[in-house]
């Protein structure tokens, strides 16, 4: 895939052998994230949806282990949303905005302490994360059938 060749010169990732340990601990986790943003959303809203972003953060990192690579500058969030819409595809760029839009209202939460998200938003954002966590696991299976039978036998 050539545009990993564009991140890599721009100094955005580096090769790193791919982990299916590390990969599965961070599916594992952002599928606990999920369910635990479900768990606060009553309570607190902007937490929950950032706990979803937290999730979705986890699978596109996992998403890019899985393809050789690691993010590695300033900009990683950033860099996991793109690549995570560049590995996933177009078809999917909806989520991916709706990634991206989470991205940036959790920097104004965790940065600003504003109030970023309304309850519906965060319903929206936990629903989006658990669609976009279903189709990584997917692509991640393309490379390493395992992945899916360990996947199993914790969901």
């Amino acid at each position: 895939m050539k545009f990993f060749d564009e991140y890599k010169r721009n100094g955005f990732i580096k090769i790193q052998k791919a982990n299916f340990g590390q990969i599965f601990r961070q599916m594992t986790r952002a599928r606990k994230d999920v369910a635990l943003s479900k768990n606060i959303i009553e309570n607190d809203p902007e937490w929950a949806a950032t706990i979803a972003y937290h999730a979705m953060l986890r699978a596109g990192r996992a998403l890019i282990f899985s393809h050789n690579y690691l993010p590695a500058d300033g900009q990683q969030h950033k860099t996991v949303v793109e690549l995570t819409g560049l590995l996933v595809g177009n078809e999917f760029g909806d989520l991916i905005n709706n990634f991206n839009r989470l991205r940036k209202k959790r920097n104004m939460f965790f940065y600003d302490s504003d109030e970023s998200c309304t309850y519906t938003e965060a319903e929206k954002f936990i629903v989006v994360a658990e669609k976009l966590l279903t189709i990584i696991e997917k692509e991640i299976k393309k490379l390493s059938p395992q992945f899916e039978l360990k996947m199993r036998s914790i969901f």
